[in-house]
């Protein structure tokens, strides 16, 4: 099975990517049923072939099914969401 994660990268021309991931590396940055991750909480993975692996498989988002996990590569919005899920914002 395989999972949809859109990647935030805080630039100012930020296309927000996603990347189709083995449920493997999707449970790592979202344990628990967790939909939002920062990579700042996974300095360990920097020397690893996570994100090799990661960034293997960009979608056209036009032709995307579902997201199911948001990757914040910036800290800016972290304050926003204490327990990493979408559903504590109040949006929904």
């Amino acid at each position: 099975m395989k999972k949809n994660v859109q990647v935030i990268d805080g630039a100012i021309n930020s296309i927000f990517e996603i990347y189709e991931v083995d449920v493997e590396l999707f449970d790592i940055l979202f344990p628990n049923g967790d939909d939002i991750a920062f990579a700042s909480d996974f300095p360990y993975l920097e020397d690893t072939d996570f994100y090799k692996r990661f960034y293997s498989k960009m979608l056209d988002k036009k032709k995307v099914n579902g997201i199911h996990g948001t990757l914040h590569l910036e800290d800016i919005a972290k304050e926003s969401f204490p327990n990493r899920k979408e559903t504590d914002t109040g949006n929904f």
